[in-house]
Order: C-alpha cells, then structure tokens, then sequence
C-alpha cells in the first residue's frame, strides 16, 4: 500500500510538472488552450453546483423553521434553533438574533460566491461562442475538426451547468407579496372566476385571493355576462378586497341590480378611475347619485344603452376632471332638465375646452376644441380645406386621440345650446310649434303653463300640444325583434323625444 501510495504521488507531481510545461512551451497552441479552457471549465461548474445546492439547503432550512426563528427572536430561546450546529455552538443557552445573523451571514457568503462563478462561468461561455464565430480559428486540418467538436461540446456543458445552477422556487417558498402580483396578472388574463377557482391550490393563496393588491388594477366581469346578485355579492363577501380597485368593468351584465352594483361602488368608491356599465339594467338613478357624491377619482364614465337614467343626474353632475363620459346619443336618457341648469352645465363644458385647449396649445400649437366648433364640431380640418397640410391632420389626428375629451353628449349640447339662444333671440321664424309657444315668445309669459323644447328638431310647444301630438304615433314594423314607434313634430315630422325623454324645459308657471 505504501509503494502504491508513493507511486500515485509520484504520477501527480509528474502531470503537474507536465502541465506547467504545457503551459509555459505550447500556449501558443490551440489544443493546449482547449485543455486549459477545459479544466477551467471544469473546476467552475463543479464549484457553482456546490454553490448552488448550499443557497437551495439554506433557503430550505429558513422556509421549514421560519415560525421557529420567529419564536427564536421574540422569546430568545435556545429550544428552538436554525440548525444543531448552531445549538451545539451556542451551548444551550439563548441566541436566537445570533442564529439568524450567522444564518443571514452564512446565506450573504454563499450568493456573492455563486454570483462571482456565474460570472466567471458566462464569460467562458462567451469567449467560446466568440471563437466559434470565427472562420479561420478551426483552418488547419482534421486536428482542428476534431477541435471544433470538443469546444462545441464544452460550449453545452457550460451552458447546461448555467441553467442547473439558477435558482428554482417552489409555490410554497413564495411571499405573499409575490402570490398577490402572479394573481393580479392572472386576473387580467384569465379573468375573475378563474382565480377564484385558485383558492383550492392552498391556504396561502385562499389568504392572498381577498387581498386588496390582487384586484387594485382590474375587476372585469364583462365576460361572466350571466352573473347575478347573488354570485358578485358572494364575491365581494365583507372584507375590504376591491377596497384599491381603480377599474371596473361590468358590460352585459343584464341582471345585476341596483343592490349589488352599490355594494361593489362602495366597496371601492374613493379608488374608481375607470368604470364601465353597458347595456347595465340596474345601472339607475341612485346608482349615478352615489357615483357623483362617493366616486372623487372617476375620470371615465361609460353607461351606454341603459335605460333608467335621468338626464339631470347624468349631464348635470360630472366632476370637474371627468374626461370620457360615454352616453352615445342620449337615446335613453329621461327626463326634462330645466333651462338654467342646462346653460350652466354649457358654460362648465366651455370652461373646460378652453382649460384643455390652453393646456394643448403649449404642448403642440392647436386649439383643438375652436377648430372643431368652427366646423360644426364633427372634425378639426375639413377634407376639402387645401390650406392644410398632411403633416397637420396628422399632428391634429394625435392630438385629438391624446388628449380631446371624449364626452359623447357634446355635439347634442351645443346644437340644443343654439336652438336655445335662437329662442331666446327676436327670430320669430320657424320656432314655435303651438300658438300658446308663440305668444310666450311675443312677450306673453303666462299663455302657457310648461314651455319644452325638443333637442333634436328645435321646435318649442307647450305641454298640452305636446300631448295631442303625440296622440299622432306611428308604427314602425321590423322583421326582427318587435315594432318601434315615433312620434313626429307637427312643425317638421321630425321624432320628437320619447314619453318621458330628454328635453329642455324653458318655462314654468304651475304653481306646487
């Protein structure tokens, strides 16, 4: 065994010297690179396995006793410890700060050493990339053939070793602040019940499911369209979950009611920013109420193809900085809105373009707001104005996209604004629907009781005529779905607003 021993000595210090004069003669050479490359190779990927597995092993023994350290820090005890070495090193009595500063110390070694192999590690796997995009290294016969192959194979070995050594978690190593962001960005891609669903997985995640920081950025029931009271208040439960929710989105659902729709809003009222309701039946007067009064954040509003909406809740109230308020035509709105609450809701909407156009000009040189009101409001520059340039539309068609409030009832404003001011002018021609409107308007006061105007043709007649012409309904039958009726202005043939529809009234004289 000792001749053994001696001999195997003996072989080591021969390839030592060997590989020092392999070094010192044949540098220059490309297989004694490739060997010095290989050995280095080597020693890297052994050393940042060990490095690895000692990061995993400390991580592990930190998620498995993680309640011990706790205990081990608020009582300072010695019964429960990180591991038996630093029991035994501790001898039994209390230092638990001193386990988990040796633990945090111990961990901070292992990942500056396992950062530094990494490092040194890609640098090999660039250089080898580097030489194997080169041309003219591997010119020089079969010797540098076979060459190519082993550096090929070295290049995957390092890029395997590369891949092993990163760091893998486990579902049960996560914080639940890391839970919380994975499940806000499944809400957005898989929607609502689906990370429902995920409150099977384990209790960790039935906790971070009602967490706040899951649905602050999206609450999407859009395409659970079949929901009902029952299921969103189940959701909702009574906790504050939706209490940071900035969006809400509830298009098609057809039977929620007003119950569960102010639940939801008071749930997460004061952090509303966008809310969407289309085609909402319990979408009513109290809901719009609470919106303006608990709703301060809101800046878009979609409420399109609801049918129980108030034109004085709905025009009248929008905050100062709401910016998209879509009501696309105002064919269900209701209601008429008395005169002086309609020219101050046209003087806020003035108001608010010139703040806008003030606010755009210094960004891009348009007043956007004045050149489409020069145009009747529908565009900034007309197809057949030659003066302007390509370059022009271009800059206005992003400005406009940026930056232009997105109020669909703006149009109708301001034509209804001009009837109105017309009525109110000495133009006696075509205004007047009835003879009692008539003589309001040649300075008769009280020959009618209730003056309406009708937005859509301009016309003005008192509340009786209104209800003799409406007597005049016509049918329209359709092939689908059930007929449709209007009712024409005796003026103009014109339909006039529904029973009960949006319309300006301009005079008042019952008495209550």
């Amino acid at each position: 065994l000792k001749k053994k021993k001696t001999k195997s000595k003996k072989k080591r210090k021969s390839n030592n010297t060997d590989e020092s004069n392999d070094g010192e003669d044949g540098n220059n050479t490309p297989l004694a690179a490739h060997a010095k490359r290989l050995r280095r190779a080597k020693r890297l990927c052994f050393e940042l396995a060990a490095a690895s597995a000692t990061l995993k092993e400390l991580e592990a023994k930190y998620a498995t006793k993680s309640k011990d350290v706790v205990y081990v820090v608020a009582a300072g005890s010695s019964s429960s410890s990180l591991n038996n070495d630093d029991n035994n090193n501790n001898g039994g009595r209390g230092g638990g700060n001193e386990v988990i500063s040796r633990w945090f110390e111990r961990q901070k070694e292992a990942q500056i050493k396992w950062r530094q192999l990494t490092k040194e590690l890609v640098d090999l796997e660039t250089e080898l990339k580097k030489r194997a995009n080169e041309v003219d290294v591997y010119n020089g016969g079969g010797n540098m053939h076979a060459l190519k192959a082993e550096e090929a194979a070295l290049l995957r070995y390092v890029q395997f070793a590369l891949y092993r050594a990163k760091p893998t978690t486990n579902i049960g190593e996560l914080r639940d602040d890391e839970v919380c962001k994975a499940l806000e960005k499944v809400v957005k891609t898989h929607g609502v019940r689906f990370v429902l669903s995920l409150s099977t997985v384990s209790k960790q995640f039935q906790r971070c499911i009602r967490s706040p920081l899951v649905w602050k950025s999206n609450f999407n029931l859009s395409t659970e369209t079949g929901i009902s009271d029952r299921n969103l208040l189940e959701i909702l439960k009574e906790d504050d979950a939706m209490s940071l929710c900035k969006n809400i989105r509830l298009d098609g659902c057809r039977f929620l009611t007003q119950r569960s729709i102010l639940k939801l809003l008071k749930r997460a009222g004061k952090s509303i920013e966008t809310l969407s309701m289309v085609n909402v039946a319990g979408v009513t007067d109290a809901v719009m109420q609470f919106i303006w009064e608990n709703c301060p954040n809101i800046h878009t509003l979609d409420v399109r193809y609801c049918e129980n909406l108030d034109a004085n809740l709905t025009l009248l109230n929008p905050h100062s900085h709401m910016r998209v308020l879509r009501l696309y035509g105002c064919r269900n709105l209701r209601g008429r809105v008395p005169l002086n609450h309609f020219l101050n809701l046209v003087v806020t909407l003035e108001n608010f373009h010139e703040e806008e156009d003030n606010k755009i000009e210094k960004i891009s040189g348009i007043r956007l707001h004045e050149l489409k009101a020069k145009n009747d409001g529908v565009v900034v520059y007309r197809r057949d104005d030659e003066t302007v340039t390509e370059e022009q539309r271009k800059i206005a068609r992003e400005v406009e996209a940026e930056h232009a409030c997105a109020i669909d009832v703006e149009r109708l404003i301001f034509s209804t604004r001009d009837k109105v001011q017309k009525w109110q002018s000495n133009d006696f021609v075509g205004i007047a629907a009835c003879e009692h409107a008539a003589a309001v308007q040649h300075g008769n006061p009280l020959a009618v009781n209730v003056l309406t105007l009708m937005p859509r043709c301009g016309h003005v007649m008192c509340d009786r005529c209104e209800l003799d012409a409406r007597r005049h309904m016509v049918t329209h039958a359709r092939d689908n779905g059930p007929n449709s009726y209007s009712y024409p202005c005796p003026a103009c043939n014109i339909p006039m607003p529904p029973p009960g529809g949006f319309s300006i009234e301009l005079l008042n004289n019952t008495i209550e």
